[in-house]
């Protein structure tokens, strides 16, 4: 799957290229808690929110683009970051 076809997709089809996908990081914001997939060759932020049962997906073309927001993270609200 292309970042295009991801953004494109309906959410079904989002979370199913989310599951194929390889979990690389985390961090926790307040109630959020926020997941960083690599999915083929782009990478997907998916925000999780409990309280509301809400979720929001944002693709990345490149890890460049994300890794700020997870670098300025306390490190205890991330886990080792993983990227292969």
């Amino acid at each position: 799957m292309t970042i295009k076809k991801f953004i494109e997709a309906p959410e079904i089809a989002r979370i199913k290229a989310i599951w194929r996908g390889k979990l690389i990081a985390e961090r926790h914001q307040q109630d959020i808690t926020y997941r960083l997939f690599k999915v083929d060759d782009f990478y997907v932020e998916a925000r999780i929110n409990p309280l509301s049962f809400t979720r929001h997906f944002t693709a990345y073309a490149t890890l460049e683009e994300i890794m700020p927001l997870y670098a300025d993270a306390p490190s205890n609200d991330i886990c080792t970051i993983k990227v292969s």
